[in-house]
């Protein structure tokens, strides 16, 4: 059956081979010399359907399936001159670096904090970390972590909008891409030998995009109202005739 809802070239990016990283957003803080992320970070998938009972579109229930998706982070980070690492970690999510403070935006994911590299001017490291992802919609009115069934619902509304049928988007099967944001950070400690940044931690932050395809798996017995009642039709005996 050929579909108006297309597949997005991400499906294909699956497979994608291992190679150099563009336009990482990086900042530095005053004692962070690099922070780069060194490997490309495969795309993941995630599945949705409706799980409900009712065949009704305004009944339906869009649940999230498959694995929280899991990135490995393998990433190099050094400080400059006379400062040493303190720790580093990764978040899902924008971070921001403000003076000495890395502020996670929405974080949707942390890994745990690694202190092992503490001491090190520089270190390459491998960090792992799991996308917290929402399984339903929910009912917030500003979704801030990584909510696929959100997602599609905006997707629904604004074909509805446009004079289509809910059902008729339900029943299609279709993909859709979903960027997420991985951002390493590294606290790096000046030492005593620096007059003005002495004794001070500063952090600084690398972050890379990486696609997560949502394939929804059409309902093609969802209907927008009741499904029309089988109906019969009894025939009537005859009258019988009058009495004389």
């Amino acid at each position: 059956m050929n579909s108006k809802f297309a597949m997005p070239v991400a499906l294909a990016a699956l497979t994608i081979s291992a190679g150099p990283l563009a336009a990482d957003e990086t900042q530095l803080g005053a004692t962070v010399m690099l922070l780069e992320i060194e490997k490309q970070i495969p795309p993941s998938n995630l599945g949705l359907k409706n799980a409900s009972p009712s065949k009704l579109a305004r009944k339906r229930d869009l649940v999230v399936t498959g694995e929280s998706p899991q990135f490995t982070v393998a990433a190099k980070a050094y400080c400059k001159e006379g400062a040493t690492l303190t720790a580093v970690q990764v978040f899902m999510g924008k971070v921001v670096i403000t003076g000495q403070q890395a502020i996670p935006m929405a974080s949707y994911g942390q890994s745990a904090k690694r202190v092992d590299i503490a001491g090190q001017r520089g270190a390459r490291i491998d960090i792992p970390v799991t996308v917290n992802v929402a399984r339903r919609a929910g009912n917030s009115l500003v979704e801030l972590g990584f909510n696929p069934a959100k997602v599609y619902e905006k997707k629904l509304a604004d074909y509805v909008a446009k004079g289509n049928t809910a059902a008729e988007y339900l029943r299609e099967t279709q993909a859709f891409d979903m960027d997420t944001t991985v951002t390493l950070v590294a606290w790096c400690k000046m030492g005593s030998g620096n007059s003005v940044l002495s004794g001070k931690t500063y952090p600084g932050a690398v972050s890379h995009k990486v696609p997560v395809t949502i394939l929804y798996n059409g309902d093609p017995a969802i209907v927008d109202g009741p499904a029309p009642r089988a109906t019969s039709t009894t025939r009537k005996a005859p009258a019988a005739p009058p009495v004389k």
